[in-house]
């Protein structure tokens, strides 16, 4: 292996150990802690004392996706073979659903009036953080599994439609017969 594939290695686990965190501890908040707390006296106290280590963790792994994303993005644009439209397609929405995920999470985490009022509605936009996270992951599958065309490669002569028909000699059907 040469030193770029390390580097393309722990760009790929760079950007992938932070998303498999955001999106198990939305997932986990939405189907185990918020429900298990439910309306509890002590349910105020912790979830301030979970929202304050979860915005550090959330700040953190934005931070690295954001870094490592851009990276893979310039190793996956850059290289033969190219992307086909599918990928550029998932791409695109995986680009504004990571950003939403990002905004509804720092807003779930966050302690200023805007998110205090947002956090009123806590379950419901944690339903819609957490189904924008797992459609994320599903845009970053299909990117891998998109169809790749190669760049810069001539297509064979056989392959090639002929600029004219061939000519056929004027003859009738059966008259050789």
């Amino acid at each position: 292996m040469e030193p770029t594939d390390y580097i393309q290695l722990l760009s790929r686990w760079g950007h992938i150990i932070p998303a498999v965190i955001l999106v198990g501890g939305a997932i986990f908040m939405n189907t185990v802690l918020i429900p298990a707390l439910g309306e509890s006296e002590d349910a105020s106290e912790v979830k301030d004392k979970v929202k304050r280590t979860w915005a550090k963790v959330i700040m953190v792994c934005a931070g690295i996706i954001i870094v490592s994303g851009f990276y893979n993005a310039y190793v996956a644009f850059k290289g033969d073979p190219k992307p086909s439209p599918i990928y550029h397609a998932a791409f695109t929405v995986k680009l504004v659903l990571v950003a939403v995920v990002f905004y509804i999470s720092s807003l779930l985490s966050g302690r200023s009036e805007v998110a205090i009022e947002f956090q009123k509605k806590e379950r419901r936009w944690g339903k819609i953080n957490m189904i924008a996270a797992i459609a994320v992951v599903l845009c970053a599958g299909l990117m891998q599994v998109a169809p790749r065309v190669a760049r810069n490669t001539s297509i064979p002569a056989a392959e090639t439609a002929p600029s004219e028909l061939p000519t056929t000699p004027n003859a009738t059907p059966f008259a050789n017969e």
